[in-house]
């Protein structure tokens, strides 16, 4: 199976921005399935920062802590939600989180 051929891959942003708003309220469920449609392309931004599978796989966890964090009490993500991602993403491979 690929990215392409599972059925979160077919969520659009407004979908992924939908579902972050959910999480705001507190709806775990709506974060976990935040995280299956979002995890596997992050993991690809942190490979390619890093260069590392084990540091990538580890930045993925603290990436998606933070989100978590800072998306409760919100009314909506800072930004469309992959974006916002792929900036915690960047940051965190970049030590500076």
């Amino acid at each position: 199976m690929t990215l392409t051929d599972s059925p979160r891959a077919a969520l659009g942003e407004a979908d992924l921005d939908a579902l972050l708003i959910r999480a705001a309220t507190g709806d775990c469920d709506a974060f976990v399935d935040f995280y299956d449609a979002t995890s596997p392309r992050v993991y690809a931004v942190l490979l390619t920062l890093t260069r590392d599978a084990d540091r990538a796989a580890t930045l993925l966890e603290g990436i998606y802590v933070e989100a978590w964090e800072r998306m409760r009490g919100r009314s909506a993500p800072p930004c469309p939600g992959m974006q916002w991602m792929s900036l915690i993403a960047h940051r965190h491979a970049a030590g500076r989180f």
